[in-house]
């Protein structure tokens, strides 16, 4: 196929850089490429996409002014064919091209549809995957590196990993949550024996729904006890004391009837700011240990709110 006839006009009276022939000499220079989307990574002001064709990878570059003209997210993607014209850059020695406009960004091929499955016909022979799922969040909860989603339909469930890139990507971070109906596009892989999808980007996640007010039962501090292990709960205190331990922050929350603390790993803790003499409203499970004793770790940073 002739180059021309399959790209918009525009680009294609622009001569291709094969990716691998871009070195250090080209910093400065304005180049055109054309590769295939292999990964998306958000940063504070825009987005990186890792670009391929067969001679080698460049990242692309798209400042948030300029990814507002590009191509729609959904459709910058993994596995769409993109050509590129801006600046060569280089940052840690591995090369980038930075756009002008987003319009020097073009579609030239859509990535390849992804199957949609029912969450219960997904299985080991999918790992490695790409598939697309709907479904309602029934549980949350995070580990160090992000936040997982128990997502269900009928046919099953299954959980879905966002790392804290993506997470941080959320435009409306408060409708991923318990409740929300999703549909999620992702890689299928395995963890500790259980089948997980991981989505590459914040435009791999689609609410369907939003969830819809939780029915979580408040909880007085003076009821709070050991028996209550593993419960969700929702509590209303002010902000008496905050302390550091090796994971995050255990913050003391006291109402009228005693006190509790509020446990928050670092990954949620970095993203609630909290000051004594708050007043919040918080979500979360009760954990009781004979070593710790009993605190309330929070799933998700949304599940903490400031009282007005």
């Amino acid at each position: 196929m002739v180059l021309a006839e399959w790209l918009p006009a525009h680009a294609a009276e622009k001569i291709v850089t094969p990716i691998g022939n871009i070195t250090a000499e080209y910093k400065g220079k304005f180049v055109t490429v054309q590769g295939v989307i292999e990964s998306e990574r958000r940063f504070k002001s825009g987005m990186r996409y890792g670009i391929s064709d067969d001679t080698g990878k460049i990242t692309l570059v798209l400042f948030d002014r300029e990814l507002k003209q590009a191509p729609g997210p959904d459709r910058l993607i993994e596995g769409a064919r993109v050509n590129v014209t801006g600046k060569v850059d280089f940052f840690n020695k591995a090369a980038q091209i930075v756009p002008v406009r987003g319009t020097d960004v073009v579609i030239v091929q859509p990535a390849p549809p992804v199957a949609s499955l029912a969450i219960g016909a997904i299985s080991a022979d999918n790992v490695g995957q790409m598939v697309a799922v709907q479904g309602v969040v029934i549980e949350a909860s995070n580990f160090s590196a992000g936040f997982k989603l128990r997502l269900g339909d009928e046919t099953g469930q299954i959980a879905v990993t966002l790392f804290e890139n993506v997470f941080d990507a959320l435009a409306k971070p408060e409708q991923i949550n318990v409740g929300a109906t999703l549909s999620v596009t992702g890689e299928v892989n395995t963890f500790g024996g259980n089948l997980e999808i991981t989505p590459s980007s914040a435009s791999r996640i689609r609410v369907v729904a939003a969830p819809p007010p939780r029915d979580v039962r408040h909880y007085l501090f003076c009821n709070i006890s050991g028996n209550d292990h593993n419960a969700i709960v929702r509590v209303i205190g002010e902000v008496a004391n905050i302390r550091p331990f090796d994971r995050g922050i255990e913050v003391l929350l006291k109402d009228e009837t005693g006190a509790q603390y509020l446990r928050l790993y670092q990954v949620v803790a970095k993203r609630v700011n909290l000051n004594v003499g708050d007043e919040i409203e918080a979500i979360g499970r009760v954990r009781a240990s004979r070593t710790r004793g009993i605190a309330i770790e929070v799933a998700l940073p949304t599940d903490v709110q400031a009282k007005q």
